[in-house]
Formats: structure tokens, C-alpha cells, sequence
């Protein structure tokens, strides 16, 4: 019999201590205002507080618990079939660049666990990433001819202990039986001396050692403007802090002069905590395709096993419902489950040349850092050591190959939305359509219905409860699509996530949706 709990929630923020920290004081001033607390504005931080300066990190909900809450806290120095790409598409030297960036950034974790003596169950474990079906070995071996371009320490293995059950095993490799042996071939990269750890408690023990001596951490502190001058000025809803320079760290920049989110895609992946049976071996997996992730993390009741998968464009998916049940059967058919303890959704930006974005836009003084393609840890703790250096006036050979910058003479890979942001209120024909559809909806159920000149949503609860809003976002207009599994309307294009009742929970959008009362 398998157990399901499932609790809706990240496991990482389960039971961890939580911290807490105040609103924004109206009128402070810092050198430096971060806006978002998850990994990246904690290590800027904390680099940049080492290095003399005021900081004032400002984070809407509670210190990282969106999208560095939400990881698989895997530290890799690759995460996929990466680097045959960027040394195709950039050559040697910007290859190799991006090869010591994140060898750079993998020491700098491990380095900064010693040095705060942080316990945070990080752990020295390979990865590996690995294809069970012949028709992918051709990828595989072309990705390790790069490796081997570059130097980068790896091996090319077809003997590694799968993480899943063997009856599982045998199924789905019958196919890629060797005929003259009949034996089962499969094919990996190995990585070895990767690294866990767990996010929550690595970051709650940085972000302990920012306040104080003119630095500062808020929470729950809403920004809702940047308004740039000699000394910028950030208005949130709780009271301005004044900087001379600004990050922007919110996973999707709500600040873009350079417009770089018109070069990536919102990916939304899903993610599972499972005890199972088997005895998970030491190690991380990445099965290329279809693709999915596991880790082991420990547990008082033993290790938990972390799945990951179901991979799409945010907002794109019909039924995000039916995702966590076909990973939740994916599971099942691969492990022998215990219970299902877990399970949550994360976000994040994947650039158009793979590359992340990290440094000072067009607007001097004002840097993002975005764009880490679903492999934060390390490419938020590079974003950190970059953003540092340019903030203190230091050479940093990264900067060009990573700057916001470079994607302005290419062509936009997002389609121009049908733009409304009509918020008049509800004329007496459109009131009376509304609550036609309002009488055929079932409960948990949500619809949009089009206007000639805007497009109105309707929720209706489980205890029908209705929630009627503005259907398209307030960051560009695009028009919003329903995620029925986290009761959220998402942006297809840009990435903004707001709850049921209209506020806007992710970036890049930073004004709630308007929403009409029905009487």
C-alpha cells in the first residue's frame, strides 16, 4: 500500500527554523538595495557587506522561500547536455569561460559552508547524466567529446547502478539489448565530486550575518516602483529606501531596461518527496529524456527521495493537475513508494543562448541577475561573486560573455501580445454574460471569457465562492492561463504568477490584477 500525504509544499521548507525579519523602515539608506531574498540577493549580500558596504535586502514573502525554497539543490557544474552547445555556438575561449565560471562558483559553496562552519547536509556525490535509450547515446557521447575539448573532469560510463527497481529497469532498457550479448547498454556522463546540500539551512545561516553595522534584511515587503537618479529610489509598500546602486534578484527582473526577458522562457518543472523501498545509490541523476532528476536527501525517517520532471513553458500547460499525476505515476512505475510525502512546482528563466544573465543593465548602477536555466545553486553564487566585483570597481573576466547587454542587436523570441489593460469597471451586458458563465461552473473549475476589448477570469472555489478578475497581466498584457494545481493564473509569456484572488505572487509583474465585485 503506498501512503499519500502529500503535503503542498517544498520539503525544504517544511520544518526548517523560521527566521524573521522586519518590514522596510521608511527612509533608509544603503549603499546597495537588493530587491529579492533567495539565493542570489543573500550571497550578494553577504560578498558585498564583506567588502565594506551599507546593504538592504528586500524580499516580498519570507527569506527564501520562493524559488530557492522550491529547487532540487542540486550544486553541479552542469545540469544537463550543455556545454557541446556553447562551444559550438561560441567557441573555445567563451567555452572555457563558462567552464571556470562554474567551477569558480562551485568552489565558492563549499568554501563558504568551511568558512561559517554551516550545517547544511552538504555532500561530495557524483553526477550522472544518462540516457536509458539507444536513440539518445549519440548526444551523450558528443557532449563528453566537449567535456574532453575542454578539460573538464568526466567520465563516459555504460557501468552505473540505476536509481530505480530493477523489474523497472529491465522494462524500459529491453529495447537497447545488446543481440550479439544480450546484454543492457546504457550510456552516462559522470561527474564526479558534485554536491548536495540543503538550500533552506545554507541560506538561513548566510543571511544570518547581514544585519547590522548600516546593513539590513526586510521581509514581507512588497516593492512596487524604481525610481532611478543620483541616489535611486525604491518604493515598496511598506516605505522607500534610498541606494546608489540597486539588484534586481527576483528570479524574473521586475525591473528590464534591456528588456532581457524577451530572450528567455519561463520552464515550469515539478517536484516529488517520496520515501521509497530501494536503497537510493550516493549519487545525482539527470535522465535526458523524456527528462527528469534525482536526489536523495536526509530525513529523521530515513532518505527522501526528490524526483523532478514534467518540464514546460510556464502558463502553456493545458492541465497542470495532470502533471503532478503523470509524475506521480512515473514514480511509481520506476520506484517501489512507500508514501508520497511532498510535492510543489518551480520556476525558472532559460536564456536563448543557454548562458545566465548577470550584471549592470543599460541604466548605470541598476544590475539583475537572471536566467540560470534551472541550475541556481551554482549560477546564483557565480551571480554573487560578479556582481560584487562590478559593484566594487573590480575587473571581472565574466562580465561581457554573462552582461544584460549582449542581446540587443538580436531579434526578440517572444511574440507581441494582443495587449489589454482595460480595467473599467463592468458594463451591465458584460456583468450579465459573467454571471451566466458564473452559473455554469462547477467548483474548482475556471474559465476566461473574451470581450471585445479585454478578457474578464472566473474562479469559483470549493465552497463556490467566486473570484472575477482582469485576465490579462499587468506587466506587458499578455493574457493569463489557469494553473488548476496551484490555483494561480500564469503568464505564457514573461512568467508572472498571481493567486486566485488577483495578487501577483511572481515577477516579473508587479501589480495585482484588478479584480470586480459580482453582486
Amino acid at each position: 500500500m503506498i501512503f499519500i500525504r502529500e503535503k503542498h509544499l517544498p520539503f525544504w521548507l517544511d520544518k526548517e527554523e523560521p527566521l524573521e525579519f522586519p518590514t522596510v523602515k521608511d527612509k533608509t539608506k544603503v549603499d546597495v538595495a537588493i530587491v529579492g531574498g533567495g539565493i542570489v540577493g543573500i550571497t550578494t549580500g553577504l560578498m558585498l557587506k564583506k567588502q565594506g558596504f551599507k546593504v538592504g535586502i528586500i524580499e516580498s514573502k519570507k527569506i527564501a522561500s520562493d524559488v530557492t525554497g522550491s529547487t532540487t539543490a542540486k550544486i553541479t557544474i552542469s545540469s544537463n547536455l550543455v556545454y557541446d552547445e556553447i562551444l559550438s555556438d561560441f567557441g573555445l575561449e567563451t567555452a572555457l569561460k563558462f567552464r571556470d565560471a562554474n567551477i569558480l562558483a562551485f568552489d565558492k559553496i563549499s568554501e563558504l559552508i568551511n568558512e561559517y562552519k554551516i550545517d547544511c547536509d552538504y555532500e561530495k556525490i557524483p553526477l550522472y547524466i544518462y540516457s536509458t535509450d539507444k536513440n539518445n547515446y549519440k548526444d551523450i557521447e558528443k557532449e563528453y567529446k566537449a567535456l574532453q575539448k575542454l578539460d573538464i573532469d568526466a567520465d563516459l560510463t555504460d557501468d552505473f547502478q540505476m536509481p530505480f527497481n530493477e523489474e523497472s529497469f529491465k522494462e524500459n532498457n529491453t529495447k537497447n539489448k545488446d543481440s550479439a550479448n544480450d546484454i543492457v547498454i546504457n550510456k552516462a556522463i559522470r561527474y564526479n565530486n558534485q554536491a548536495i546540500f540543503h538550500p533552506k539551512k545554507y541560506s538561513n545561516a548566510l543571511v544570518k550575518l547581514i544585519p547590522g553595522e548600516g546593513s539590513h534584511v526586510f521581509e514581507n515587503t512588497k516593492v512596487i516602483d524604481i525610481k532611478e537618479d543620483e541616489i535611486n529610489r525604491i518604493i515598496t509598500e511598506k516605505g522607500d529606501i534610498f541606494a546608489d546602486s540597486i539588484i534586481i534578484a527576483t528570479n524574473s527582473p521586475i525591473y528590464d531596461p534591456d528588456s532581457s526577458l524577451s530572450y528567455m522562457s519561463p520552464i515550469k518543472s515539478y517536484m516529488l518527496g517520496v520515501y521509497v523501498k530501494e536503497k537510493i545509490p550516493d549519487a545525482m541523476f539527470v535522465d535526458i529524456n523524456p527528462f527528469h532528476t534525482y536526489r536523495k536527501t536526509p530525513t529523521e525517517k530515513g532518505d527522501l527521495l526528490i524526483i523532478a520532471g514534467e518540464h514546460h513553458h510556464t502558463g502553456k500547460s493545458k492541465n497542470t493537475s495532470a502533471n503532478f499525476k503523470k509524475l506521480i505515476e512515473y514514480t511509481k512505475k520506476k520506484f517501489n513508494v512507500n508514501s508520497i510525502e511532498y510535492f510543489w512546482s518551480n520556476q525558472d528563466n532559460k536564456t536563448i543562448d543557454m548562458l545566465p544573465v548577470i550584471g549592470e543593465t543599460s541604466q548605470k548602477g541598476i544590475y539583475i541577475a537572471t536566467g540560470f536555466g534551472s541550475w541556481g545553486m551554482v549560477k546564483a553564487t557565480l551571480a554573487g561573486m560578479i556582481l560584487r566585483d562590478l559593484i566594487s570597481n573590480k575587473k571581472n573576466i565574466y562580465t561581457e560573455a554573462f552582461s544584460p547587454k549582449r542581446f540587443k542587436k538580436q531579434q526578440s523570441i517572444k511574440k507581441k501580445c494582443q495587449s489589454s489593460f482595460n480595467t473599467k469597471d463592468l458594463n451591465t451586458e458584460e456583468l450579465k454574460i459573467i454571471k451566466e458563465a458564473i452559473l455554469d461552473l462547477n467548483p474548482e473549475e475556471a474559465k476566461i471569457i473574451e470581450f471585445p476589448k479585454r478578457n474578464i477570469s472566473i474562479y469559483k472555489n470549493s465552497k463556490s465562492n467566486v473570484f472575477v478578475l482582469q485576465a490579462n497581466c499587468t506587466h506587458y498584457g499578455c493574457r493569463l492561463s489557469w494553473n488548476s494545481a496551484e490555483k494561480t493564473w500564469d503568464c505564457p509569456q514573461h512568467g508572472s504568477l498571481f493567486n486566485y484572488k488577483g495578487n501577483s505572487i511572481h515577477g516579473p509583474a508587479i501589480k495585482n490584477l484588478k479584480s470586480y465585485k459580482i453582486d
